[in-house]
């Protein structure tokens, strides 16, 4: 594949890469670069790794250096956990780069031509997490609980709550303002707190600094699994990382199969550039939509234990179907007596 030459003052695309040999972020990272060079040839790319991950992108795991610009090399301290060293690098991109930037999280495909982004007049801009503000979301007062549990700092007034996968990031110095508070504000929640997620910190950061995110359209992060509003124009698809039950069951971005295969090859089969080509309809049929109220329910450790119960077949499900069947049966009986 050849590449124009990109001046590094255009818009450069960065993916932050911490990954070994035993996980399937590197094959997920290698899914969205090509995806990204498939609609921006001319786009520069780069990935932020730790010296871990420089040293592993060798034989099998050396197809994305093809679509990337450069694999830049950040220090970071020896000592920290993968999921660290990723918020440490993640939280910190705008200090390694230059000119204006869009930060993609690697669980991402891109669909479109993304390059109008740079058009944006906001310094910082970011797509509402769930594509909604607060007092719309099912966890909206989990998130606000989350944040005062950890930095002690009331949040009941702020209702945007932004995601983090992707981030348009202009190079003004109130920008590298933010970006120190937001990396002093994950690294408080990491190391005293033991909570290492960026989206908190990010949130008490933007307080700090004036409200300096500003909404970017959704379709610039589709975030399929809470809202297909933004899918028939997305830009950018995003496909959680998160522990979702049974999300394998509405696309193959979101089961590992398709990472291991890409594993073992080495390289992205023909099969797969294909979905990713048709990444709008890579959706398996049927595919139902739930009600707010059932998804409250499943996101109960309640729905929550009895949806595993009932996927595993285990005795807890058995006992609870033994119960209600029961209880319908004592039912029938007294609807019968009452004619």
């Amino acid at each position: 594949m050849i590449f124009y030459h990109r001046d590094t003052e255009m818009l450069t695309a960065v993916y932050v890469l911490i990954s070994n040999d035993k996980d399937l972020y590197y094959e997920q990272a290698l899914l969205s670069a090509y995806s990204l060079r498939l609609h921006n040839k001319n786009l520069r790319v780069v990935i932020l790794v730790d010296d871990a991950t420089d040293i592993s992108l060798t034989g099998k795991r050396a197809e994305i250096r093809k679509y990337v610009d450069e694999v830049k090399v950040v220090d970071v301290p020896k000592e920290y956990t993968p999921k660290e060293r990723s918020r440490y690098i993640k939280t910190r991109f705008r200090n390694y780069l230059k000119g204006k930037l869009v930060f993609l999280d690697t669980d991402t495909i891109v669909s479109e031509d993304i390059s109008d982004i740079e058009k944006t007049k906001a310094p910082i801009a970011c797509v509402l997490d769930y594509h909604a503000t607060l007092d719309r979301v099912i966890d909206g007062p989990d998130i606000r609980k989350r944040v005062k549990t950890i930095f002690n700092i009331d949040v009941s007034e702020e209702n945007q709550y932004f995601n983090s996968g992707v981030m348009y990031v202009d190079d003004v110095p109130e920008v590298y303002s933010f970006f120190e508070s937001w990396h002093e504000y994950w690294k408080k929640a990491a190391f005293i707190k033991g909570q290492c997620f960026d989206q908190p910190a990010m949130l008490v950061a933007n307080m700090e600094n004036r409200h300096i995110i500003k909404e970017l359209s959704g379709i610039y992060n589709c975030q399929i699994l809470t809202s297909i509003q933004y899918l028939h124009n997305a830009r950018i698809i995003h496909f959680f990382n998160n522990q979702w039950l049974g999300k394998e069951e509405f696309s193959p971005f979101f089961r590992d199969s398709l990472y291991v295969e890409v594993k073992e090859l080495g390289y992205i089969p023909e099969k797969t550039q294909n979905l990713i080509k048709e990444c709008k309809s890579a959706f398996f049929s049927p595919t139902y939509f739930t009600c707010t109220d059932q998804l409250k329910f499943i996101s109960t450790l309640v729905g929550a234990t009895c949806y595993t119960s009932y996927r595993k077949n285990s005795l807890i499900y058995k006992v609870l179907k033994a119960i209600c069947k029961f209880r319908y049966g004592v039912i029938k009986v007294l609807l019968k007596k009452k004619k």
